[in-house]
């Protein structure tokens, strides 16, 4: 546990600045246990209540997050260290909005939310860590309603993905079919599905049955 104190924590995301001395304490004081998720195993699910702050710090994940009606979800990988939806913790429904799957070993620290209290308490550095974190995602959630949204169909479902994805970057996968789509950012199925595979011939997506993989995020956004 030491070594991990030590050597790992301190360049997790809410821990980043936190001092030798007060990761000793924390590791003495504040209730936490080192968790491991094997292949498959679910960390988080969506629409269940979050009872711990977990924080992977070895392996990689996937979060999938599905809309309200289930007709489409997205799929995304991502990779350790990350903190898994440090939001979901509190406010008038703190459940989870994604469902995250260990896709490897997941190796995670999770922190009960009376620890999250005495991080609180305690720790200042942590304590505007987080702060910083949920500012961050209220700000980018802010700007995205001014964000410009017109353009042909293909800036339009590069929009649509864009704006429901975790982070923009890395391999996503869209489950929906093409009249979904259509009717979600308002065109045709023949725009959507020609704008599609105009994207595929550039290599910037894969089509497969009612499934768009999207091998880079960052390089759809690049070309569009």
């Amino acid at each position: 546990m030491e070594s991990f104190t030590l050597d790992t924590l301190s360049v997790m995301p809410l821990f980043q600045g936190v001092g030798k001395g007060e990761l000793e304490r924390f590791s003495a004081s504040v209730p936490h246990r080192i968790k491991l998720y094997d292949k498959g195993e679910k960390l988080t699910e969506q629409d269940k209540p979050c009872l711990h702050l977990i924080l992977p710090f070895r392996g990689t994940m996937e979060i999938c997050t599905h809309s309200d009606n289930n007709r489409f979800a997205l799929r995304e990988r991502i990779q350790a260290p990350v903190a898994l939806q440090p939001e979901a913790l509190y406010g008038i429904i703190p459940c989870y909005t994604q469902t995250c799957t260990a896709q490897t070993e997941v190796r995670a620290l999770t922190i009960p939310k009376e620890g999250i209290t005495m991080l609180f308490d305690n720790f200042e550095v942590f304590r505007l860590n987080i702060i910083n974190l949920l500012s961050t995602a209220v700000y980018r959630q802010k700007r995205w309603l001014w964000h410009d949204l017109s353009g042909n169909t293909e800036k339009r479902i590069v929009n649509f993905i864009h704006a429901r994805c975790v982070y923009p970057a890395g391999e996503k996968i869209l489950e929906m079919s093409m009249e979904e789509l259509g009717g979600q950012i308002n065109e045709p199925r023949m725009n959507v599905s020609r704008a599609l595979n105009n994207m595929q011939k550039e290599n910037l997506i894969l089509l497969k049955r009612k499934r768009i993989i999207i091998p880079a995020m960052e390089k759809l956004l690049q070309a569009r």
